[in-house]
């Protein structure tokens, strides 16, 4: 895929396909005109707007944790990955070659999802800790946003078909059972 490299973690080229800009634009000018004023109208247009930036960024920082554990559990299974991609769609591991056994692949798959959920509880705690202190309105939003997010991010992804990595699950499961 072509875009923009950025830097390397655990040895991971991290890129963004250039539709990751088009996606993110929406996602800000989304957030900061339609979710956020409408969750929390007593804000200002800049808060909103500041809001919907960091929304996005942590949007996007989520789905690289999500891509990074994938790629972190398939190095520890001994397979080498490339490259993880931010593009239009969320992201993609590049893996050098298909996992060996179904063990594997349910682990590697699964690693995302539950990298989303535990980002979810992760945010969702500290909106409920910030929650009473109203200087913190910002924050506090901008957290309950990306536990919700993060819940469907994992929850979606669940989904039983490919690509998704319940599609993988699933392949998992099936390959174990049959052999094949």
């Amino acid at each position: 895929m072509k875009g923009v490299k950025l830097f390397r973690v655990l040895g991971i080229q991290i890129s963004l396909n250039y539709t990751w800009f088009i996606v993110f634009g929406l996602i800000v000018w989304s957030l900061a005109i339609g979710y956020f004023p409408s969750s929390y109208p007593d804000l200002s247009r800049s808060a909103h707007l500041v809001m919907g930036f960091l929304g996005a960024f942590f949007l996007f920082l989520s789905v690289l944790v999500h891509e990074l554990t994938h790629s972190y559990i398939a190095k520890k299974e001994g397979i080498e990955v490339k490259e993880i991609t931010l593009f239009i769609f969320g992201g993609v591991s590049q893996l050098t070659k298909e996992p060996e056994d179904p063990k594997k692949e349910l682990k590697i798959a699964i690693g995302g999802p539950l990298s989303s959920l535990v980002l979810a509880l992760i945010f969702w705690i500290i909106s409920k800790v910030t929650s009473p202190a109203p200087h913190l309105i910002l924050i506090t939003g901008l957290l309950g946003y990306l536990a919700v997010i993060n819940l469907s991010l994992g929850i979606f992804n669940l989904i039983p078909g490919f690509p998704l990595d319940g599609g993988r699950v699933l392949r998992a499961f099936y390959w174990r059972k049959t052999g094949t």
